[in-house]
């Protein structure tokens, strides 16, 4: 089995391509037409500028995020 350990090497060529993933999640979570899609880029987003949030105890990871945005669905129901 290859080793999981990063290089110094591969560090710095992914490096090369950081600014490039990160317009690439821009460009999904502004223009895709997946809701799903929307949301997991803009997560990603918010969890490398903010880093990933605590979850409380008996909360399971993701469910505060599926329910702010199932608010924000039925905040835009008629």
């Amino acid at each position: 089995m290859a080793s999981r350990k990063k290089t110094p090497e591969l560090k710095d060529e992914a490096l090369k391509y950081a600014h490039e993933a990160v317009q690439a999640l821009v460009e999904l979570m502004r223009n895709s037409g997946s809701d799903p899609v929307r949301v997991a880029a803009a997560k990603e987003l918010l969890d490398r500028a903010h880093g990933k949030p605590k979850t409380e105890s008996g909360v399971a990871p993701g469910e505060s995020l599926q329910e702010m945005v199932r608010a924000a669905f039925e905040r835009d129901d008629p």
